[in-house]
This record gives structure tokens, sequence and C-alpha cells, in this order.
């Protein structure tokens, strides 16, 4: 749940190797928990899905496109692990404090600390742009976190946006991957953890490993930061959550169908831009 890196510090006699202290060995540990988890059962999935007599299997890329939107061949696992975010940890805990974290702090102020929490994911954004061979976008975030981070107080004003109109991206590892034709595999659902497929759980693992701001707070900062961060983000969409809840009859299924789906949508989205910037239209095309 929470996004903190760990750094190697040098022993103090030369001649001795660098090792990392328990605090920082446990900040790799949980950065990489999701990666190791979720490559698991991928592996588990392919050795169930090809047998002794079996054909070679396809890429997943390649089978994605006979799977519906609502891929979820570990519903029982997920049902239950949605039950425990949902109905026992949101309910008898974050969505309380976020409610009471709500009377305290103003909605500006709730506003100003969520732009500045998204202005520490530049980074992330930035390499998978570089990454999808996205350069403008790249720029564009390089641009976004300067100006942000001066003018706009570390983040708290989007002057970039409001301002400058520069937009920032949504890239990640996960979409990075699926631009580059990793399919999705089944739908997840991990304890604490927001809806994954095994591709996006993957890049969640290598976007915590980006994050340099983790090798630079010390361990109990960067636990603290995320629960805020967490709390924060809970307590500015507690109407519409509420709103969710109370439209839809299966709570699991629109959750997992909107998710499936705005990831696509997200990666054709990325690809469609990734595409613009290496093949422009000509002249005449634009002209029209």
């Amino acid at each position: 749940m929470t996004f903190s890196c760990t750094e190697h510090v040098e022993n103090e006699h030369q001649g001795r190797a660098s090792r990392p202290s328990t605090p920082e060995a446990q900040r790799v540990m949980r950065r990489l928990t999701i990666l190791v988890l979720t490559t698991v059962f991928a592996a588990g999935m392919a050795s169930r899905a090809t047998g002794a007599d079996d054909d070679l299997q396809r890429p997943i890329a390649d089978a994605e496109l006979d799977l519906s939107d609502d891929y979820d061949p570990w519903q029982g696992f997920n049902e239950k692990m949605f039950f425990f975010n949902h109905d026992i940890l949101d309910h008898y805990l974050l969505k309380p404090v976020a409610t009471g974290w709500g009377k305290v702090l103003p909605d500006v102020g709730k506003r100003g600390l969520d732009r500045a929490f998204d202005n520490l994911g530049m980074p992330k954004r930035l390499v998978n742009n570089l990454l999808q061979g996205r350069f403008r976008g790249a720029g564009r975030e390089l641009a976004r976190f300067g100006v942000n981070t001066t003018v706009g107080v570390v983040g708290f004003l989007d002057v970039a946006r409001g301002q400058l109109h520069i937009e920032k991206s949504d890239a990640n590892t996960g979409q990075t991957l699926g631009v580059y034709g990793f399919g999705p595999g089944p739908y997840l659902v991990l304890p604490t953890l927001a809806p994954l497929t095994v591709r996006d759980g993957i890049g969640y693992g290598v976007d915590g490993v980006l994050d340099p701001f983790g090798y630079l707070t010390p361990f109990l900062a960067t636990t603290g930061l995320a629960i805020v961060k967490q709390v924060n983000e809970r307590s500015l969409n507690l109407q519409l959550f509420q709103d969710v809840e109370d439209s839809v009859l299966d709570l699991y299924s629109a959750v997992r169908n909107g998710y499936l789906q705005r990831r696509r949508r997200s990666i054709e989205e990325a690809d469609a831009a990734r595409q613009a910037e290496w093949h422009p239209p000509s002249r005449a095309v634009a002209a029209r």
C-alpha cells in the first residue's frame, strides 16, 4: 500500500562491502512483494493452461483478443479479498478516518494535498513516457514538475495546468507493458490494494522501485505519507463512493468491469499518443 524504496549506504571502512540496514531491507521487500506474488500467480496460471500434449500457448497479447471484458478466473479468491477490503477495512477503518479527516481539513486543503502527492509521482510518469517513446510527454512532465514545485508551492497548486495548460499523463509501467503488447492476465484483488491485473501488479512493483523519493525519506516517514495519501484520497471521494454503492446491485462486478475497461482505454490512448508523436499526420491531412 505504501510507495517507498531503499538505498544502499556505505560502511565506515572502505574495505567493508555496503549492506542495507534492516529497515531498508524491509522497504525493499515491501516494494517487491507485489511483484513476486503476481509473478507466482501468473506462473501458476500458465502451468494449468498448458498440458503435456498441448500445443504452445499463444502470447497473452494475442489471447487477450478472445477474452471478455470481465476475465476473472480467480473470482472466488477475488470476492473474498474484495469483501475484506470493502466491507471490513474500508467500512470500519478507512471510511470513518476519512470522514473525520474531511471535517478537520477543508476541501481546498484536501485538493491541494492531493495535487502535492500527485506531483511526487512525476518520476514514474517521466520514465514510462520515455519507455513508451513519448518524448513530448516526458518533456511536459518535467515542465510540470519544475513549475508546480516552485511557483506551485511544492505542488499544492497546479500552476502548470491552470495557467500554462500543460496536462499530465497517466503513464505507468502497467500501461507501458500494455502498449508493447503484454496482455493483462487475470483480474486480481489483493488485501489493502486497489484492483489489479497480473500485468498491472507487476507494473505496480516496478513503479515502486522507480520512486526516488523513497530512497531519500526514512521508512516511517514514507509509510506515514502513504497513509495520509490514502486517507486524503478516500476523503475526497466519499460521496462518489457512496453514490456508486447505492446505484449498483453487484458492486464487485461493477468495480471489476469499470477498472478493466478504464485500463484498456488508457492503453489505447497511450498507444495513440505514441503513434501521433512518431508518425504525425501530413500537412495535407491535418488541413482537412
